[in-house]
């Protein structure tokens, strides 16, 4: 049979007037509580040492450590709530006790009414505390999940990129590994980061919609063919908008060819309309795109990369990300993942 709070709640009664402690322990007990008492400080810190205690009435003048020092140390040490007593109400200032660590304050002499619904006001309270509490836990294990979910949800998708064009896949595993890297040097928030990242893993994912040959046709395109490379992002918004992520995935995917000065595509889109997530995964994507080898083409290099952007600053790319994108790769020595189908 479970128990109910108050006979699983105990309660210390700390006071050096013996005939108080044996009042306030019937009184506690006759409600349901579990209660102890010491005559002083040291005591009640040895009970403290030995069981956990759920709240904490201590007297101010006592022999030795006084009722203000002993608040100062449980609440340190422990964290337990306390209320003060005391009949030299003159001597002690409210606020102060408060600001010691006291949870409530009660001046003797007190009725034991007044004393119970002091006691049932402070259990009640930790008892909100707890489910708020387990609540938050409960929700940061949901979170979690789902998160993890997302994660497993996004690999399938670049998996199923990968399978038909490991090109494809490759570029958007080192897209959304840079993108990472400078949204983090940027000191965007853990969220926002999270979000570009699986961005960056999915954003060609539009090209599953263009046929194999053109993906790897070792030659110019054609218009036709290019048109249908351009529509690409579109694609990617429609597949990517079912599903309801903690963040702007479909719109940074949509986005991620557009340009400062509204000269990318699909849609035309200038300087102000462009995700900032948006901005540093274009830069990310330019960037791979130019330095590694296609089956059209050779790689043109990283310095060769870095210099299209650093030409085009303010122009076609968000400044402050290019900037941090040449940094990583000059001074801080960042380098591609090199990955294999192995």
């Amino acid at each position: 049979m479970n128990k109910t709070r108050s006979e699983t709640t105990h309660i210390l009664v700390v006071d050096d007037d013996q005939h108080i402690r044996s009042l306030l322990k019937i009184l506690i007990v006759s409600e349901g509580y579990i209660c102890s008492v010491a005559e002083n400080a040291t005591e009640a810190l040895s009970i403290l040492k030995k069981r956990s205690v759920s709240l904490l009435l201590t007297d101010i003048k006592m022999p030795g450590v006084s009722g203000i020092e002993l608040t100062k140390i449980v609440k340190e040490k422990y964290g337990t709530d306390i209320i003060v007593m005391t009949g030299y109400v003159e001597d002690y200032n409210y606020a102060k006790i408060i600001e010691e660590g006291a949870t409530d304050f009660l001046k003797k002499p007190f009725s034991n009414k007044e004393l119970l619904l002091r006691i049932k006001r402070v259990i009640n309270e930790q008892a909100v505390r707890e489910e708020r509490d387990h609540a938050e836990q409960d929700l940061k294990k949901s979170f979690k999940n789902i998160k993890k979910a997302f994660y497993g949800i996004v690999n399938t998708m670049a998996a199923t990129v990968e399978i038909r064009d490991p090109y494809t896949a490759f570029h958007q595993r080192r897209v959304a590994d840079l993108s990472l890297a400078i949204a983090k040097e940027m000191g965007l928030s853990k969220n926002s980061v999270t979000g570009i990242y699986l961005a960056g893993m999915v954003h060609d994912i539009g090209k599953l919609s263009i046929p194999a040959e053109i993906l790897s046709k070792p030659a110019r395109l054609t218009d036709i063919e290019f048109s249908l490379i351009k529509n690409h992002p579109k694609v990617g918004y429609d597949i990517l908008k079912r599903i309801e992520f903690p963040w702007r995935i479909a719109d940074f995917v949509y986005q991620h060819h557009e340009r400062l000065d509204g000269s990318g595509y699909p849609q035309g889109l200038s300087d102000k309309n462009i995700l900032l997530e948006t901005k540093i995964l274009s830069i990310a994507d330019v960037v791979e795109t130019m330095a590694s080898h296609r089956p059209y083409r050779p790689g043109f290099g990283i310095d060769v990369a870095l210099g299209e952007i650093s030409k085009n600053k303010g122009l076609l790319y968000d400044p402050e990300a290019v900037d941090i994108c040449i940094k990583l790769f000059r001074e801080k020595k960042y380098s591609f993942t090199i990955y294999s189908t192995s």
